[in-house]
C-alpha cells in the first residue's frame, strides 16, 4: 500500500497549497505528489518565496480593485452619505445600502461588509461596539 505522501495530486492543488499561481508551478516529468508539495514547503527555495510574493501582490491588487468597484457602485446607487459614526446610521442607512449592493452586484455579504467598513468605518465600528455591549 503506497504511503499517503505518495498520493498523486493535481498541479492546481499543489499550487494552491504552496500559495502560488498555477503558472509559477514547475513542470515535473511525472505527476505531482503530496511528498513533492511537502518537500517544497519545508525547503522553501528562493523561487518559491518569489512566487509567493508575486501571488500575494496579485491577490492584494485584485482585492483592492474589487473594493474600488464596490465603493463606486455604492456611490452610483446613491449611498454617498458622510460617515457620521453612529449606530443609527449603521442600522438604518448602511444595512439598506448593503442589501441593495448585494442585490445589484450579486457580491457576497462578506464583500459588501468590507465595502461598508471601507466607506463608513466609524459607523461600522459604532455598531460593532454596540453589539459587543449588548452581548454582555
Amino acid at each position: 500500500m503506497p504511503a499517503k505522501l505518495d498520493k498523486v495530486v493535481k498541479p492546481r492543488w499543489a499550487a494552491k497549497v504552496l500559495g502560488i499561481d498555477y503558472a509559477d508551478l514547475p513542470k515535473l516529468e511525472r505527476p505531482w505528489t503530496q511528498r513533492d508539495v511537502r518537500s517544497l514547503r519545508d525547503s522553501r527555495p528562493d523561487w518559491l518565496t518569489e512566487a509567493r510574493r508575486r501571488h500575494a501582490t496579485r491577490v492584494q491588487q485584485a482585492n483592492e480593485s474589487r473594493a474600488a468597484e464596490l465603493h463606486a457602485e455604492l456611490a452610483r446607487l446613491g449611498y454617498d452619505a458622510p460617515d457620521l459614526g453612529t449606530v443609527d446610521q449603521a442600522a438604518l442607512y448602511i444595512d439598506g445600502a448593503l442589501t441593495h449592493l448585494t442585490t445589484v452586484t450579486r457580491c457576497s455579504e462578506d464583500e459588501a461588509d468590507r465595502a461598508a467598513w471601507r466607506r463608513w468605518p466609524k459607523s461600522m465600528a459604532a455598531e460593532e461596539d454596540y453589539a459587543d455591549q449588548d452581548a454582555w
